[in-house]
This record gives structure tokens, sequence and C-alpha cells, in this order.
């Protein structure tokens, strides 16, 4: 693929995203409300979260950008989408907090937010050789890495005047060098794909893939077997040549052919950003209605015993059908529960019998009768016939009768 090609494909792909931005504005707006207005406070409720977790979430819900890319994800259905953000939520706290908590090493390189792209898009460098000089689990240095890539979106957009010039995605440089076959980890690509990608949807716009040779085609070609084929579009393969034809050389470091210091000399804003979750006192949420008692329970997510399951035939259950999950604090709330295919089969059989059910019985208690007075039926049988043939021979008689009559008369 030609570097003019490669410019038009970066360019079409981000013209499409910021227009569909632009158009689903109102749309963001809408489901932002209702998550903060009613989906939060029922978590809220629901799981007695306290006020840290409450505050940490709704900061999350700010987040215009990644609501965005999680409605996008989901085609821009509003149900889909506020289903999706509650269970993101909930992995957030049960599954990324306590993982924030811990000091990570530093694994991802952002340049400074005024060194971009061609179109406006922050620039990461990582090298893969890195994940082989971790002492720890690659697991949990991803995750606080992602989260503030995120942060350092979030943290751009906020000094953006107008919402043409958001920023929505990351282009990542990915060094090889010095990486073999024997590193390449297919389990961390498959759980960054299962567990980290739907929970941080669309924040890749490129990856470049630079020092790639021949050695490492088998590697991609388990790759390629795992990413979709979306992400799959998305890989490029340039040489140092055709990187400083893409990207401008002063945006990139001197080890990769740029005008920049070399990349560890770069100032990374990335270390800068907080991940921990914010006190209750320094950053509440601003809505009245979350400004309630703080609630002095755990923090384990267990059920709380007001929850309420409405059955699926019921007509104050907007999802028709399928069972959902309500609270006595909260009646205008619903939480829809797993959408099996036997539940859809009951309800539709419990229709279909509603309908029709009297019908099919009376029906058959007709066939039935009939079947059991068919005995009876068969003794009268032959003799109708037989009266009916005699009564037919009678009238003709009569009729031959009655003409000789006539003649005679003449």
């Amino acid at each position: 693929m030609t570097d003019d090609v490669t410019r038009s494909l970066l360019q079409a792909n981000h013209n499409n995203l910021i227009n569909e931005y632009l158009a689903n504005v109102l749309n963001i707006s809408a489901v932002q409300k209702t998550l903060v207005d009613d989906v939060l406070p029922h978590i809220r409720d629901e799981f007695h979260l306290p006020q840290e977790d409450v505050a940490w979430a709704h900061e999350w819900l700010q987040d215009t950008a990644t609501i965005f890319r999680i409605l996008r994800r989901h085609r821009f259905t509003r149900s889909f989408t506020i289903e999706a953000i509650r269970t993101i939520i909930l992995w957030r706290l049960n599954v990324l907090r306590p993982v924030l908590r811990v000091p990570q090493p530093g694994l991802l390189h952002c340049l400074p937010p005024s060194v971009t792209d061609l179109f406006g898009r922050p620039i990461v460098f990582l090298k893969v050789s890195s994940l082989d000089e971790l002492k720890q689990d690659a697991k949990d240095v991803l995750l606080p890495a992602i989260e503030q890539l995120r942060l350092h979106l979030q943290s751009i957009n906020k000094h953006r005047d107008t919402a043409t010039s958001v920023v929505l995605q990351f282009v990542f440089v990915v060094d090889l060098q010095g990486v073999s076959l024997h590193s390449f980890n297919a389990e961390l690509i498959s759980w960054l794909m299962r567990e980290v990608i739907p929970r941080f949807p669309g924040m890749l716009a490129a990856v470049f893939l630079l020092n790639y040779s021949w050695a490492h085609s088998g590697m991609w070609s388990i790759a390629k077997r795992i990413l979709p084929v979306s992400a799959i579009s998305r890989v490029f393969f340039p040489s140092q040549d055709e990187l400083l034809q893409i990207f401008s050389p002063s945006a990139l470091p001197q080890d990769y052919g740029g005008l920049l210091p070399v990349l560890d000399s770069i100032d990374d804003p990335l270390p800068r950003l907080d991940l921990a979750p914010p006190s209750p006192d320094l950053r509440q949420p601003q809505p009245s209605h979350l400004d309630s008692a703080e609630v002095t329970m755990p923090t384990s997510l267990s059920r709380t015993p007001s929850t309420i399951c409405i059955p699926p035939t019921s007509f104050l259950n907007p999802f028709y059908g399928y069972p959902i999950l309500t609270s006595s604090r909260h009646p205008h709330i619903f939480r829809p529960t797993r959408r099996r295919k036997r539940d859809l089969l009951r309800t539709l059989a419990f229709l279909w019998w509603r309908r029709w059910g009297i019908r099919t019985l009376t029906a058959l208690c007709i066939i039935v009768s009939l079947l059991m007075v068919r005995p009876r039926l068969r003794r009268w049988l032959p003799v109708i016939p037989a009266i009916n043939t005699g009564r037919k021979m009678a009238l003709w008689q009569q009729l031959r009768l009655n003409w000789f009559a006539y003649r005679l008369n003449r």
C-alpha cells in the first residue's frame, strides 16, 4: 500500500468519524443525561456504593468522547448502549479500580499534545520488547496504561473550544525491534480483544508496525486469526522512509528518523495523569439528586434484598417477553436480565394459548364427542339408505299411476 493510499484511507476514516460525532451530539447528551439521572443512582442504591465510587463513575460518564465511542459500537442504539455502559461501570469498579491503586511502570510513551499526526491525533509509541522485561503480569500493566490514554484524550478535549476540533482516537507506532517468536503472546492479544477493547472501544485510529521482518510473519499470521477484519484494516507495515512520508518529520523522534529528540528524552504526559479514584470531598457530582447522604456500607457489590423481579408477561414490563429487575425505591428504573430463547418461547406459547386456547379446547371436545358416538352412527347408516330407496320407489310408482289415469281420462 502506497503512502498516498494510506493517507487517503486515514483521512477518510477520520472525516467519517468526526461527521458521525457531530451528527450525534444531541444523542450523546441524551444518553449521558439518562445515565447520570437514572442508571448511576440505581447502581448506587442496588450495590450500596460509597460516595467515592459514585463520584468516580460520574466523572467517567462526563467523558463525551468515550460515550460516543460506545454508542457508535452499538450502532447508535440507546437501549443497547445504556445496558453496555451499566456493565462497564461495574467492571471498572470491580476490575479496573483495584489495579489503578497499585503503582505501575510506564509501558506506553505518548508524545506531548502539541505533537500530533496530520489529523491532530496524539501519537503513542510502544516497544514490544519492554513487555518481556516486566516483572509482573502484563495485563495489570496494560489496563492502567489504556486508562491513562482515555484520560489523556479527555484532558485534551477539555481545552477544545468547538466540537469540530474534538480528538477521538490515537495513532500507535509499535516497535518490533528485538521481538522473537518465543515472546509472542497470543493469549494476551485474545484477552485484549475480549476483555479490554469492548470497554475502551474505538480508541485506535491506526497501528504502524516498525522493524517488521520475515521473522515476524508467523506472529502476524497468528494474530490475524484473532483480530477482527476492522482491526486488521487499520494495521500498516511502513519502512522508516515511508513513516516519514506518512508523518511529518517534526512529529517523530530522532531514533525513528524525525527531528524531535530521542524518544526516552521526550516529555510524556501520561505519568502526570491522576489514576486514583477522586476523593468525595474534592469531586462531588454536580447534579443535586446524587448529593444524598453518604453510604457507610462496605464496597462489596452484593445485591440488596430490595431487588424485585417483574414477570415477563406483566403489563409493567417494558421488555415484554423477558424478566427484568427493579427496586422498591426506584420502581421506574428497570434493568433487563439475561435474554434467553426459552423465555421468549415461553411468552409466545402463553400468548398463543390466550388467543387460541379456548377455541382449540372446544374443537378438541367436539372431535372427541364425535369419536365417542361414531359406533352408534354406524348402526343407523345401513337403514337410512334403505328408507330413502323405499321412498323413491313409492314416489316413482305413484307417478306412473298418475300417468296412466291421465291417459285413460283422455
